[in-house]
């Protein structure tokens, strides 16, 4: 149940974050910057939920000697859209082992958070989160905008601004075929194509603090 509850609060967020300013905020700038900490929140949730999910099946099937070949390669393609590509490689390596040895690797994995890795410095980002996040933002379009508000750094601009690319995002979500509706399910793609959005969303936020003259 936990996982269908983070699913919806993830769903109705974004659909809210792809939609008209709510009267209640008092600008584009207020409603992106809270709407993205709330997505962040509830994704992380339903990584972990997802990943754990997929785990404790995995482990079961691992238990009752039913990992075979089809299983294994569901599991990965499950993986590959969850964790860093770093430990990919680790658990497609591990699986020759034990499944002891197997059971305890998934122990110590964690969802990578292409969002959360946008709030880090670049250098200090994981490689593939980054990846994921240059091409969505290539994708939206966001330096057209940054440029935009260079052009005219002001309050005004940089609103302008955030509503489009929250615009941007809605054509994203669609081209990805991301559902956006409670009752349907989102898969490892799609929440690694909303996370990618919202970390090339983040990236051009701070962007546009800069170059409006409001540094983060």
């Amino acid at each position: 149940m936990a996982k269908l509850e983070h699913q919806a609060r993830l769903v109705n967020a974004l659909r809210m974050f792809t939609g008209k300013l709510p009267a209640c905020y008092a600008n584009e700038k207020e409603f992106f910057l809270l709407s993205l900490q709330d997505l962040s929140e509830y994704l992380r949730e339903l990584q972990g939920e997802t990943l754990k999910e997929a785990c404790d099946s995995f482990v079961r099937k691992l238990e009752a000697g039913k990992a075979a070949a089809p299983a294994v390669e569901e599991f990965k393609a499950v993986l590959d859209r969850l964790i860093s590509n770093a430990d990919f490689k680790s658990v497609c390596a591990g699986m020759a082992g034990s499944p002891a040895f197997v059971k305890q690797r998934l122990l110590t994995l964690k969802p990578l958070s292409i969002l959360g890795e946008a709030a880090k410095e670049a250098a200090h980002r994981d490689p593939d989160a980054e990846r994921h996040m240059s091409s969505a933002y290539a994708r939206l379009n966001f330096a057209a905008l940054v440029k935009r508000v260079e052009a005219a750094p002001n309050d005004h601009a940089a609103n302008a601004a955030l509503a489009k690319a929250r615009e941007e995002v809605a054509g994203y979500c669609a081209l990805y075929r991301v559902q956006m509706r409670e009752g349907d399910t989102l898969t490892p793609f799609s929440m690694s194509c909303v996370d990618a959005a919202l970390a090339a969303s983040y990236s051009l936020f701070r962007h546009i603090s800069r170059a409006s003259g409001r540094a983060m």
